[in-house]
């Protein structure tokens, strides 16, 4: 066996993809930081996310527990003694605890993006001291680049940008913390926008893109915010799942941007993409957000003119197979499964999914 894996942010749409590769993987044991006033509540809400994941969750469950705690409390939330029996279990520590909110006070963003990830450091030490672990690797964003324009590498961090919300500041200062983890030889992933499953389309939340693009299916916008030439850097969930696990096997350290790159594709062939799809006329592209508050928090995304270079992300990873698809070859998939659940009004499992695929693909032959 593997050795055995702390996880935060197993309860998120990233975390729980992550999850399920290591539960169907079968070659380790995880130990997820939950949320809640004990363990048991912990255990529930653990159960849950095996449940969205599968109809059948009970193969897994040997594998994985769940303990109570909180990545904005001293320690983790956990008293001594269990802090101390977890860090001589543990092997690999994976942060992918965040708070996502783009509008959230920055004094509240920096609790649990920057000081949390403090105290995920302070526990992965620990168990480095004890002498077992091997990895620790830490999810970031992509968007730690800020406004910058031009080409944004892997080796960048401080470029003089300004940030367009809390949330990328205090990602930007997160990286700060784990730099400064050098001890723990940390890896660095930077997906860009995460979006459904690329061959079912599967995602149990509809947020960031898929706001906009549903309101476009509704023809509530006459025009859309947006620089025409604009690289939108879009990743499905998988890839940065697959991408995760790997980096977990691998020793690489360093930074890893799990993005699109020059092959995302520009705001205008999204906008095409769109059209297309919802059968609706092409809107006029002007500048500015022009949406309201709430698509004024994901607009300025297609209006940046940045590219990500992910060179290390694709020398690591396509030796694995392992590349990011084009968003022109799934982005039907990711509409047709959105429709299909009446974008979140009802549910499906992800294996669920698979099934509804192939049912969709026989039906259509």
């Amino acid at each position: 066996m593997k050795p055995t894996v702390f996880v935060t942010g197993a309860t998120g749409f990233l975390g729980m993809e992550v999850l399920a590769r290591l539960l169907e993987a079968g070659d380790r044991k995880v130990v997820a930081l939950v949320r809640a006033t004990d363990d048991a509540a912990a255990e529930d809400r653990l159960y849950g996310v095996l449940n969205t994941l599968w109809r059948d969750p009970s193969p897994y469950q040997e594998n994985v527990r769940a303990v109570a705690g909180d990545v904005t409390s001293p320690g983790l939330g956990l008293d001594q003694t269990k802090r101390k029996a977890l860090a001589e279990e543990v092997g690999a520590v994976l942060h992918c605890a965040a708070s996502i909110s783009f509008d959230l006070p920055i004094e509240d963003a920096r609790a649990i993006n920057v000081e949390g990830t403090r105290e995920v450091i302070g526990f992965a030490r620990e168990c480095k001291a004890i002498g077992r672990l091997e990895r620790f690797v830490h999810v970031s964003t992509a968007y730690v680049s800020g406004k910058y324009e031009g080409t944004f590498g892997e080796h960048q961090l401080d470029a003089g940008q300004e940030f367009r919300n809390t949330y990328e500041r205090t990602k930007w200062e997160a990286e700060h913390v784990v730099g400064e983890a050098g001890d723990l030889a940390p890896a660095i992933a930077r997906p860009s926008i995460v979006m459904g499953e690329s061959d079912t389309g599967w995602t149990p939340a509809f947020n960031v893109l898929y706001w906009p693009l549903r309101a476009f299916s509704r023809g509530l916008f006459d025009e859309i915010p947006s620089l025409p030439s604009a690289h939108v850097d879009i990743v499905p969930v998988d890839y940065v799942a697959d991408a995760l696990v790997v980096l977990l096997d691998s020793d690489e350290e360093g930074v890893f941007n799990l993005v699109s790159g020059r092959e995302a594709p520009l705001a205008n062939e999204l906008v095409e993409l769109a059209c297309d799809r919802f059968d609706r006329p092409r809107p006029a592209i002007v500048e500015g957000t022009g949406a309201d508050d709430h698509g004024a928090v994901y607009l300025p995304y297609f209006d940046m003119e940045i590219v990500f270079d992910d060179s290390r992300a694709r020398a690591l990873l396509e030796p694995a197979g392992i590349r990011a698809p084009r968003l022109t070859d799934y982005f039907d998939r990711l509409i047709d499964y959105a429709e299909a659940v009446r974008w979140g009004k009802r549910s499906m499992k992800r294996d669920e999914a698979r099934e509804w695929l192939a049912e969709s693909e026989a039906a259509a032959a």
